[in-house]
């Protein structure tokens, strides 16, 4: 979950909170449609939020599965058939097909590779079964390879998962943040003259990582919806005076030579 929408998620359940616990002084804005389409945004931001989270460990953990299916491909069934045909069988036209494809291959040609080693080695069953390998080695092979198949798919599905849930995060919360602009028209004149409300929501709906502290405000500022000014430089303590040419202490006389 990014942290733009951790943040909105934050600050549309502040939002949900302040207006439950002043119910009374809001009158009719928490029975409002823009009241029930904020709670229905935080309900779909946190599912896309454990569909985003769950994808993802899938994700991390089907790729994990696959780079195991892929060593015990290459090693358990290609790299004894390789050997073999290497052994037994360099001068036959299928010999390309069995030799064992580039350690950096990405999964897609490791699946093709073998499968052409599955139909060049079924034409010599006799010589690796001879060499020591299983009677169906072949379908083994295949089997072997419709497992890291099977694992790309499922990885690729993660993946789209994770897409969506992402895209279903940022499409929320740009709803979330349009419902708080509509609630905030609502809100505010039912806290006009209250300053400590609507200093409170002035603080819960604020879109930001940290929740700063509630501003003092005056009534006239409440009324209209601001909040009052910091103390001017005027007002504050003095600092302490510079002594005066006065007071300093009288410069040394130069001495006058002999």
């Amino acid at each position: 979950m990014k942290a733009q929408h951790v943040i909105v998620l934050n600050t549309l359940q502040r939002v949900q909170r302040f207006m439950d616990t002043n119910d009374g002084v809001l009158g009719s804005v928490n029975d409002s449609g823009y009241r029930h389409v904020l709670d229905d945004v935080v309900t779909t931001l946190k599912e896309h939020a454990v569909n985003q989270n769950a994808s993802q460990q899938a994700g991390q953990g089907e790729t994990a599965r696959q780079r195991a299916l892929r060593s015990a491909l290459r090693q358990n069934h290609m790299r004894p058939i390789a050997t073999i045909a290497l052994a037994e069988l360099p001068q036959v036209p299928e010999f390309v097909s069995l030799r064992m494809p580039a350690n950096n291959a990405t999964p897609q040609r490791l699946i093709a590779a073998a499968g052409a080693m599955a139909a060049a080695a079924r034409k010599y069953e006799s010589t690796f079964t001879a060499g020591g390998l299983a009677p169906d080695f072949v379908a083994q092979l295949q089997a072997a390879a419709d497992a890291v198949d099977e694992s790309v798919t499922n990885r690729g599905t993660t993946t789209t998962t994770q897409h969506a849930a992402t895209a279903g995060l940022s499409a929320s919360a740009k709803r979330g943040r349009a419902a708080v602009r509509v609630l905030d028209s609502l809100v505010r004149p039912q806290l006009a003259g209250n300053a400590a409300l609507l200093a409170q929501w002035n603080t819960a709906k604020r879109f930001s990582g940290k929740t700063p502290p509630v501003p003092t405000t005056t009534f006239e500022a409440a009324a209209i919806g601001t909040t009052a000014a910091e103390p001017s430089a005027s007002s504050a303590t003095p600092a302490a005076s510079a002594p005066s040419a006065s007071s300093a202490a009288p410069a040394p006389t130069p001495a006058v030579p002999a």
